[in-house]
């Protein structure tokens, strides 16, 4: 049986794999497996979306499922909703694909993805065509509709210090890659009383103003404005929401590890018990910061559905990606880019400080992050030596590809790619040379093979 779902739901592209009648299939596949239950359904902003949303609503409905649908949303938007009305959650978001792209997450009762026990259930049923549809009489006659997207930005702004918020008059630019999050983030900056620029900031599923994944390359527009006007902080985000990534005044792109860092620091120094949750991807910072102040540390594979799922069995603090993704466990069980903005200006406006003074009193790395190609018919060979070497040392681990541990602190990454013929490889030093020093010993014997 072919493996239909990702780390999260299901990505193809539209109308080559993913058409409607596909759409209506997992539809009929999810609404057979949770029986008759209720079901919120949200999309994106893409071209496609409210095709394949309709097609969801229709097989949900002739499983005999309620549906509550939310329109245009973001995706942790849904996950809080579910959440609140203990309903499960179908969405339809391709999150930072290109713009041929689109997808199906569906979601627990709790707001969190499916597990990927449910995702099997859910495969079984599809490729079995064993579908439950309902008589006639039980086909629920319409919707529900509903708009919580205001509702959604009230809780948020709950959550912090909003008289400091308020009084601290931030001067903010934020980039919405004409996406789910033009309806959200905008109009939560205001509401807590920032000066906001929007870039992008209108819905559109062609993604007129860049790439809708946040990278250094997609965001030039965003950093030469910041670089010549006065803001205290710059914003982007992904296509449906998830992610945030933050601008230093200047223009410098902030690396996600260092963002999810800033939150994690503060948010550990409470008096809050639980631990920290990150990959094995993310700076050794996270660890750094939960061992000053004295909490436990997790290491999960990559992937935020993982790290959800680790924060929910180990009821931790606060889980993260490398990627700038930030899971607020008292909050939505999924990451959150919304709330991820306002816990950064609630952390500048208590303690009174600058992102550039705060982002110092982090401890400091050398990363290097890159992607290697290899040939396909040799990936084997490269990953058995990389394995065999690799066991030689120390200290490693192997939750997700290889990571080595050097005695300095220093530590080596490399995981293959699931959909693509390259290798992810990643280090971390004190010391910069040392950092390049690592990956170049092993670029050479993946070319020497």
């Amino acid at each position: 049986m072919e493996k239909l779902f990702g780390t999260f739901g299901i990505r193809r592209i539209v109308n080559e794999v993913l058409t409607p009648d596909f759409a209506l299939k997992l539809a009929y596949s999810f609404g057979t497996y949770i029986n008759r239950e209720i079901v919120v359904v949200g999309r994106d902003a893409r071209k496609h979306s409210e095709m394949i949303y309709d097609a969801v609503i229709s097989g949900l409905l002739a499983c005999g499922c309620q549906v509550i649908e939310l329109g245009l949303t973001a995706t942790p938007t849904l996950q809080w909703a579910c959440r609140q009305w203990d309903a499960w959650g179908a969405m339809i978001t391709a999150s930072h694909n290109p713009p041929q792209w689109n997808g199906i997450k569906f979601m627990e009762k709790t707001g969190k993805g499916l597990d990927r026990e449910k995702d099997v259930d859910v495969e079984k049923i599809f490729y079995s065509e064993k579908y439950h549809l309902v008589p006639w009489t039980d086909v629920p006659q319409k919707t529900i509709k509903r708009d919580v997207n205001d509702d959604y930005i009230r809780a948020i702004v709950a959550k912090v210090n909003l008289p400091l918020i308020q009084q601290s008059r931030f001067r903010i630019v934020v980039d919405c890659a004409n996406g789910a999050p033009c309806l959200i983030t905008p109009q939560l900056l205001s509401d807590l009383g920032c000066r906001v620029v929007s870039l992008n900031a209108h819905p559109d599923g062609r993604f007129p103003g860049r790439n809708p994944e946040p990278t250094p390359d997609n965001l030039t527009d965003l950093t030469t404005l910041i670089t010549h006007a006065s803001f205290h902080i710059g914003f982007a985000q992904d296509g449906d929401g998830d992610r945030l990534i933050v601008i230093r005044p200047n223009g410098e792109f902030v690396p996600g590890d260092y963002s999810v860092s800033l939150v994690a620091n503060e948010l550990a120094s409470q008096n809050i018990p639980g631990p920290i949750v990150t990959t094995v991807a993310t700076s050794s910072m996270l660890k750094d910061i939960a061992i000053k102040t004295g909490r436990g540390f997790l290491a999960t594979a990559v992937g935020d559905l993982v790290v959800a799922k680790a924060l929910q069995e180990n009821k931790g603090i606060f889980g993260c990606e490398e990627n700038g993704g930030m899971i607020f466990p008292d909050f939505v069980w999924g990451r959150d880019g919304a709330i991820a903005a306002a816990r950064i200006l609630h952390i500048m406006a208590t303690k009174e400080k600058s992102l550039d003074d705060l982002l110092k009193e982090l401890p400091q790395y050398f990363q290097i992050k890159m992607k290697k190609p290899v040939n396909p018919e040799k990936k084997e060979k490269i990953l058995s030596e990389i394995d065999r070497l690799t066991s030689e040392e120390e200290n490693r681990i192997t939750i997700d590809g290889y990571k080595v541990f050097y005695p300095d602190g220093s530590w080596l990454l490399i995981r293959p790619s699931g959909t693509e013929p390259l290798l992810r490889i990643f280090a971390e030093s004190r010391d910069a040379e040392r950092a390049q020093a690592i990956v170049q010993k092993y670029i050479d014997i993946i070319n020497s093979i």
